[in-house]
């Protein structure tokens, strides 16, 4: 990663985001691979309002896998 003009830039820097209603926010891409993925309607939390392991996405290449997190926003 890179700082460019006070913001940290990657590779992900400009990408479109999934934004889910508590503010859970992910980067649409397979965690394995790096393709573009579709994302499930909905996401899983524990009780703790955590987010449980389990798959949010669909790649066309690796199946069922997980898009990156980016965080709660």
């Amino acid at each position: 990663m890179k700082f460019l003009g006070g913001y940290m830039a990657n590779e992900y820097y400009n990408m479109r985001r999934i934004v889910y209603g508590e503010g859970v926010t992910f980067v649409p891409v397979c965690d394995k691979c790096g393709r573009f993925v579709r994302a499930d309607k909905i996401i899983a939390f524990s009780g703790l309002g955590n987010l449980k392991k389990t798959t949010n996405a669909n790649c066309c290449k690796c199946g069922r896998t997980n898009m990156i997190f980016e965080g709660f926003i």
